[in-house]
């Protein structure tokens, strides 16, 4: 790997890149390129989520210090990002990694283990790939098996989709739930995840409401992962649930919003979403306008649509008079 020289440090400080015991992610991105800014926050959930296995997260711009210190300040980014951010106003940089890779496009992230390149690509598409080398497994073999369980995980789910719609539609709600039971052990961990949400979901449809609640309540408790949190919560203030429970709705928005590090946009809209079926109406405007500050490119028209909405008072219909009979 080429030793980044760079000198301009406007967050963070320069690490050793010459630590063979470290890994390094280095992304290459603009102030001026939506996607190239948005991938920041991307960088620091993985700065946070492999910190500890050893990597090494760094961003480099040919922008001065001077002009991107307002960006790197604003609400969005402040405390958004948590890793070491370079700038390489000379290009010396630029043209070590992506010019002699013949790259580029921003941004483009370069991951680096003992001292050797092992992966070029897009930061966003970096989370498999980091697991893959944490674990060991970044190798042909590894590779082939990960595109292997990903396609078989995704012929899984498309079954178990395909039979809960049958057994939802007969309202066979036993057999529905054996089938969550089995979506919750399978290996795949988003499959698994969807299973347990759509537990909720079930239960709820077949009249066991309690045991509902007290689902919501433990994925809420035991969850590390801020969607989990936010997607609870919006069941329980969604019309799933005749009588939503509004309290416990909001507490997992707020744990949504705290694992999030208050900085993902759905997050706040779960909180908006239970604002609003509560009847607060000002204070849902307020957060939707808060996620909006935090929204990345493709939830803005999302978020904008659904803030229209609510802005719009509900139009009251006049009463409709019976016709004159004659």
């Amino acid at each position: 790997m080429p030793i980044p020289d760079i000198e301009q440090w406007p967050r963070g400080a320069a690490p050793d890149f010459k630590d063979p015991s470290k890994t390094f992610l280095i992304s290459f991105w603009s102030s001026a390129i939506t996607p190239a800014r948005e991938c920041l926050t991307q960088l620091s959930k993985f700065a946070d989520e492999y910190r500890d296995q050893g990597l090494i997260v760094v961003a480099v711009t040919e922008e001065p210090a001077g002009g991107i210190l307002p960006l790197l300040d604003s609400p969005k980014y402040k405390e958004g990002i948590r890793f070491a951010i370079g700038c390489d106003p000379d290009r010396s940089t630029y043209r070590q990694f992506m010019s002699e890779s013949w790259q580029n496009t921003l941004p483009t992230a370069f991951l680096a283990q003992a001292g050797k390149i092992v992966w070029i690509g897009n930061p966003r598409n970096a989370q498999d790939v980091l697991a893959a080398v944490f674990a060991g497994k970044w190798t042909p073999e590894g590779r082939k098996e990960m595109y292997e369980q990903g396609a078989a995980a995704t012929k899984r789910f498309m079954e178990f989709e395909k039979n809960l719609n049958i057994l939802i539609d007969r309202r066979q709600w036993d057999a529905a739930l054996e089938v969550i039971t089995e979506m919750e052990k399978d290996p795949n961990k988003s499959l698994a995840r969807e299973g347990r949400l759509l537990r909720v979901s079930i239960l709820q449809q077949a009249g066991k409401t309690s045991e509902a609640l007290e689902l919501c309540d433990s994925l809420v408790a035991k969850t590390n992962d801020w969607e989990v949190a936010s997607e609870v919560a919006k069941m329980l203030a969604s019309p799933l649930f005749q009588k939503p429970d509004l309290a416990r709705a909001t507490i997992a928005a707020l744990r949504g919003i705290s694992l999030s590090k208050k900085q993902e946009a759905l997050a706040y809209v779960a909180l908006a979403e239970v604002q609003m079926r509560a009847g607060q109406r000002d204070l849902a405007i307020n957060t939707f306008e808060k996620s909006l500050i935090l929204a990345v490119s493709s939830e803005i028209d999302l978020i904008q649509d659904r803030l229209a909405e609510v802005r719009t008072p509900p139009s009251v219909q006049p009463p409709t008079s019976n016709p004159a009979t004659p």
